[in-house]
Parts: C-alpha cells; sequence; structure tokens
C-alpha cells in the first residue's frame, strides 16, 4: 500500500515541485515514468489512505459511501525538472479546493485532455461539464470544485515559475476547450503523443515538447478569450440596441436607462456606440429608421406626422421634420411622394446609402406590393 499513499489527486496534481532529484544527473537522462498503483488495488483502506493523503490540499467525497467498496486509482507520471505528465485512472469522486488548502501549497496550474467519463466543475464561479475530447486548465492558486464520473485524463502540471507570464495574465482558470474544436484537437493530439513516445524521449526532449504544448495553449487560450470578448462586446451592443428599439416611444429615453437595461456601466455604454456616431446619434437613427417604416407601411396615408413622430420618440412634428430633412435631405412627405415615383431598386440602393437597416427593409414584404 505504500505506493498508493503518493501526493496524487484526481486531477494528478502531485503535492509540491522538486528539481534537487535532477541536479546531478546527466544534461539529457532518459525520462523515467513511475506507476502507482500497478497491482490495480481498490477498496475502503484504498479509499482512506489515498482521501488521508490529500486531506492537506483538497477535500475529497464520493458520490455515495458504498463507492468505497470500488474505489481505486491508477497513475503513471513522468516528472522532469519543471513539469510533470501524467495519465491518471479511477472511480468517481468529489474533489474541493478551497482558501485555506490554496495556503498550504501546490502552487500549480494544469492543462489537461479528459480522455474518459465527465467531471462538473466550478473554477472560481467559471462552470462547465468536461467531456471526453475537452481540454482544460486549472490554476490550483485559485479555488475550485470538481465531481468527476469514473476517468481518465492525460495531464501536464506546471510548477507556477514555469508558466509563462503570458498565460498567467489571461486568467485561464476554468477555461475549456470543446471537443472538435481547433484548440482541442491541436492540444489533445500534442499530449497525447507526448504520452505515446514519453518513455523514448529524454527529460530535455519532454522539456522541449512540454514548452510547445504550453506555447500552443497560450495562443489558444488568447485567441478564444479574445473571441469570448469579441462576443461579450457584440451581446451587450445588442442588448442595448433592443431595449432602444423596444422604447423608442419614450421621448424621455436616455443613456442612463439603456445602460441598466444592458447590464453596462455609461461610460461602457458610450464606447459600445461610439462606432455609430454615440448614444445621441443612434437614436436619431433608428428613430427615423421607424418613422419611415410606418411612412412606408401606411400606403393611404391613414397616419399624421405627429401620430408618427410621436410613436418614434420625437418632441413633436417640427422636430421630426428638422431630423428627417437632415438625414434625407427632403421633408417626409416629400420623400415618400419620391419613394412612389421610383422603383423599388431605387428605393432600396438611396436607403443603404443613407445607412438604413438592410434587414428591415419592409418593401420586401408582402403588404408593400403596392408600392411596386
Amino acid at each position: 500500500m505504500a505506493d498508493t499513499r503518493t501526493n496524487i489527486s484526481k486531477a494528478g496534481i502531485p503535492a509540491a515541485f522538486s528539481r534537487k532529484d535532477f541536479s546531478d544527473r546527466d544534461s539529457s537522462p532518459k525520462l523515467q515514468g513511475l506507476d502507482t498503483n500497478g497491482q490495480r488495488a481498490f477498496g475502503p483502506q484504498f479509499w482512506q489512505a489515498f482521501r488521508d493523503t490529500l486531506a492537506h490540499l483538497y477535500t475529497v467525497s464520493l458520490p455515495d459511501p458504498s463507492e468505497e467498496e470500488r474505489f481505486t486509482l491508477y497513475t503513471r507520471t513522468y516528472p522532469t525538472p519543471r513539469a510533470i505528465l501524467m495519465r491518471t485512472q479511477g472511480t468517481a469522486f468529489t474533489m474541493t479546493r478551497g482558501p485555506a488548502q490554496i495556503a498550504r501549497g501546490a502552487d500549480q496550474l494544469i492543462i489537461y485532455l479528459e480522455l474518459e467519463g465527465s467531471c462538473e466543475t466550478d473554477c472560481a464561479g467559471r462552470r462547465n461539464r468536461i467531456e471526453a475530447g475537452d481540454v482544460a486548465i486549472v490554476d490550483y492558486a485559485r479555488p475550485f470544485h470538481s465531481a468527476s464520473t469514473d476517468y481518465a485524463n492525460l495531464i501536464v502540471h506546471l510548477a507556477r515559475d514555469s508558466v509563462p507570464a503570458a498565460l498567467l495574465a489571461l486568467e485561464p482558470h476554468g477555461l475549456v476547450f470543446r471537443r472538435g474544436s481547433g484548440a482541442a484537437c491541436l492540444i489533445g493530439a500534442a499530449i497525447r503523443e507526448l504520452f505515446l513516445l514519453a518513455d523514448d524521449l529524454t527529460v530535455s526532449e519532454a522539456e522541449a515538447a512540454i514548452e510547445g504544448i504550453v506555447a500552443l495553449t497560450t495562443a489558444c487560450a488568447r485567441a478564444r478569450l479574445a473571441g469570448d470578448e469579441a462576443d461579450h462586446v457584440k451581446s451587450r451592443r445588442r442588448a442595448a440596441l433592443d431595449y432602444i428599439d423596444a422604447h423608442l416611444a419614450n421621448p424621455r429615453l436616455g443613456p442612463g436607462e439603456i445602460a441598466d437595461a444592458a447590464n453596462v456601466s455609461r461610460a461602457s455604454l458610450y464606447r459600445l456606440l461610439a462606432a455609430e456616431g454615440g448614444i445621441r446619434a443612434v437614436l436619431s437613427t433608428r428613430r427615423l429608421d421607424q418613422a419611415l417604416r410606418l411612412m412606408l407601411a401606411d400606403s393611404k396615408d391613414e397616419r399624421s406626422l405627429t401620430d408618427i413622430a410621436k410613436s418614434c420618440g420625437f418632441g413633436g412634428t417640427s422636430q421630426f421634420s428638422r431630423a428627417f430633412r437632415a438625414r434625407f435631405n427632403v421633408p417626409p412627405r416629400q420623400y415618400l411622394a419620391l419613394v412612389r415615383q421610383q422603383d423599388v431598386e431605387w428605393h432600396e440602393a438611396r436607403l443603404i446609402a443613407d445607412g438604413f437597416d438592410q434587414d428591415a427593409f419592409l418593401w420586401r414584404q408582402r403588404e408593400l406590393n403596392g408600392l411596386k
């Protein structure tokens, strides 16, 4: 049972790195694989030894007490001065690492590929379900909780002083590259290949390969998080515009109300809409767009300009007419007359030039066929 009491967690993180074992060796010794629990021991005693060994680093538990009877864990580990490559395989359990345990050590970052099973994770609020084929990053200086099924995975453990500052700056704790994505395929293939070739490598070759995996992971994380940020900006911008469109009739609609609805600060709202001329310009443009839609839909001229102006949040007919003339160069009724004298293609081209939202061309709808 002595071999089973190594400092190994479900994620395969050793309790601490030590470089002294390599200091007196040749500059490029063969990489050595170390097995734990080669006999595949299992049961309550194995579970208790595992739990007690990890008590200072993690709080571990089982899905059900009856799982003690079958609990097991097997690892094959390849240590280098700056990193550890490991394959782990075992039965389901839950692991939590909180502030008190973080303070005790194991200041490492891991990159791991899930081979079998799945794992529900909460990495300081970033929640994910890790499935076979996914690649994930966990920072052991941050709180996390995981609940796994029976599993197998490949892990690269990095001492913090071996993690590039560029990767740490991205705060990648809990970041997941999904199976089938380019990042997961590239990183996963590199980790698999390294493990398959590990017995034939020197320590320096293994470290060079790990350095390449870390560089690849850093680049993929940077691209992924940049994309996430772009998606977030796009989502917040869409939320702001949707709220504006839904409340155009309110003449007092302003940046404070819009920012609150989009869940951003006023400063962020100004940045989101800066490319379109700012909040005032967006409000004016979208009010005029809506007014034009209403005019085009009113083929019998049943609505007055006063009614249309009020429906779109203008202070009155005069304000509406001035804004309309400033954008379209002619008063509203004259513009509408021009539309009816021309064909639809002319009108569409004119509005595209004026910056009208192409997705909202009402004359493409059947009820406007009378304008042709």
